[in-house]
């Protein structure tokens, strides 16, 4: 199959090992073709006219970022999306529209996607490791307790206060940035999000073998792993239970063991960038059979609604960091849009 991936490109080199044909685009280093600014639907083709490649399935991976891409709702084959921070990003409410198969992380957000016109299929698509990093060394767990994060993430201006709370009764290394060591050292890491999502931290803390102390949130917590068993769980907010819970199983070293083995072994069965690849693809290749193309062509009128919904919302947001010729490519493409010319 030949896929076109924009945007996050995780998924990537297990789709390549598998044998499919693999053109990556969007914004940053590592891509087949890095983007400076925002295209359109003319120049995606020019691109992939001189790369020779009509692709069978189209995949956007969300990096929290603006739009990079228009058009995507124009493409050949099978195209599907995946936002991971919705709960920030309410633009991919309507740009869910652009897709035949839109995956969303967060659980409980997928009612926000429903709607009775729609032909395109929503689905809750968890999170995941990447084995390739997130990976068990086998190093000596010399960290009792840890946390790597931001510490003053915009959203969550509760972490800072918590983890003062928490580390003012509970030693614990914390630091920004590279966390594969750290994991891989610590018996206990520490897991806060900013609105009860779950986070990357929690999957890839699992994978590198260390047990996972995290709030006990909604969004398919308990779908995807089963506390106490696979990973401790606290209280949301309340440093003080989480104190209680970690002091509780550093004094069970056996059986902290264990649910460290369980969880890691459970998100490499379930939870890993290589089997979210592999599930696209069998998603993908339904789309492909039931030749969903035709109906995304028959709803073209909705898809430009919403599609000028998209561009409007990241024209106007005030909080996103955009220049103003950026903001003003949007609004471009909503006019265009309006015009049927996107």
């Amino acid at each position: 199959m030949r896929i076109l991936s924009v945007g996050g490109s995780d998924f990537v080199p297990a789709w390549r090992n598998m044998g499919h044909d693999v053109l990556t685009l969007g914004k940053g280093s590592g891509l087949d073709v890095a983007l400076e600014q925002p295209i359109g639907l003319r120049e995606l083709w020019e691109i992939l006219s001189s790369q020779n490649f009509r692709p069978d399935l189209t995949v956007w991976v969300d990096r929290c970022r603006p739009l990079e891409v228009f058009g995507l709702e124009r493409m050949p084959g099978a195209v599907i999306g995946f936002s991971i921070d919705q709960y920030c990003n309410p633009w991919h409410v309507p740009y869910s529209w652009a897709f035949d198969l839109f995956l969303v992380a967060q659980k409980d957000y997928l009612p926000l996607f429903a709607d009775h016109r729609a032909w395109r299929e929503c689905r809750w698509f968890p999170l995941y490791c990447r084995p390739d990093v997130d990976r068990d060394e086998g190093l000596e767990r010399d960290i009792p307790v840890s946390f790597v994060g931001t510490l003053d993430p915009p959203l969550n201006r509760s972490r800072r206060p918590f983890l003062q709370q928490f580390r003012s009764r509970c030693p614990t290394i914390v630091q920004h940035g590279a966390y594969t060591e750290i994991f891989n050292r610590s018996m206990i890491v520490l897991n806060q999000s900013a609105v009860g999502e779950l986070n990357f931290r929690l999957f890839q803390a699992a994978a590198c073998g260390a047990a996972v102390l995290t709030e006990d949130v909604p969004n398919g917590l308990r779908d995807a792993f089963t506390p106490d068993e696979e990973i401790l769980v606290y209280p949301r907010g309340n440093a003080g239970e989480a104190v209680r819970i970690a002091f509780d199983a550093l004094s069970e070293p056996e059986r902290l063991r264990k649910i460290a083995l369980q969880g890691k072994r459970r998100v490499l069965r379930e939870h890993s960038a290589t089997v979210r690849a592999k599930e696209i693809i069998r998603l993908a290749e339904k789309l492909l059979t039931s030749r969903v193309e035709l109906k995304r062509k028959t709803g073209s009128v909705l898809v430009r609604e919403h599609m000028i919904k998209t561009y409007t919302f990241l024209a106007s947001d005030a909080d996103l960091p955009l220049p103003l010729d950026h903001r003003q490519l949007y609004i471009e493409a909503a006019r265009e849009t309006f015009l049927g010319q996107v």
